[in-house]
Order: C-alpha cells, then structure tokens, then sequence
C-alpha cells in the first residue's frame, strides 16, 4: 500500500517561486534580479541602498537620461534596463 502525500503549504510556495519570472535591471552598474512587476523609483531607490530624500533615479535610454522624478509612479521593468542614481545634494570639494 502505498502512501498518500498531501499538498503542503511550502508546496505552494515552492511551485509559486518556479512559476514567477525574474527581471534583471542594473542600477549604477551593480546588477539587480527582482521579481518581475511593477516598482516604483522610490523602491529601486531602497533597493539599492539610496536615500529617496536625497537622491533622483534616472533611466538610462541610449545615450539619453530621464529622470523619475515622481516617486511614487510605478514603472513596469525591462529585462537589462540600466538606472543611475544621482545625489541632489552638492558634492564637497576638499
């Protein structure tokens, strides 16, 4: 007789981790694979270690940047897209 498996919550959650897709994005050259949906700059921002206060997240399109300014605006990701993160504040010279 052979015995019977029942369906386990970790079940789930290991079908459901195989059935998400990933996106990868760059963010000032580091590499970055998330769950493939819609983020907002501020997440991006936090995701890689910035200050939303302090800081604008632009999107890098050929040779042109645009920036997002609106921080809460999601944006859906592109496979390999590439973001740069500027400082609003001035740089110190010493």
């Amino acid at each position: 007789m052979k015995a019977r498996r029942y369906r386990t919550k970790e079940d789930d959650m290991v079908q459901d981790a195989s059935t998400k897709s990933d996106v990868v994005i760059f963010i000032d050259q580091q590499q970055f694979k998330l769950e493939d949906r819609e983020y907002t700059p501020r997440e991006l921002l936090i995701i890689a270690g910035d200050d939303p206060a302090e800081t604008t997240l632009q999107l890098k399109q050929g040779n042109e940047l645009q920036k997002l300014t609106d921080l809460d605006k999601p944006i859906r990701l592109k496979n390999g897209e590439h973001f740069v993160v500027f400082h609003n504040t001035p740089t110190p010279v010493s």
